[in-house]
């Protein structure tokens, strides 16, 4: 987060030109760290770009709904 959030917030310009990067690429990883109690993370939640057709994290099941995969 130390890293991602001033970008995804828009605070700093992405430091890697040679690498593509839109900030609204980064909601699920700041939703995600606010839902685990990163204080920094919901703070951001405000300033994030929408992605395209919106944000969708509200809808995602909850990890204890999925499917496990430990076979």
């Amino acid at each position: 987060m130390d890293y991602l959030l001033p970008v995804a917030t828009g605070a700093t310009a992405w430091p890697h030109p040679e690498l593509e990067f839109h900030r609204y690429a980064a909601t699920d990883v700041v939703h995600a760290a606010a839902d685990a109690g990163d204080p920094r993370a919901r703070k951001a939640l405000a300033s994030l770009e929408a992605p395209p057709g919106g944000d969708l994290w509200l809808l995602r099941p909850a990890p204890e709904q999925l499917d496990s995969i430990a076979g």
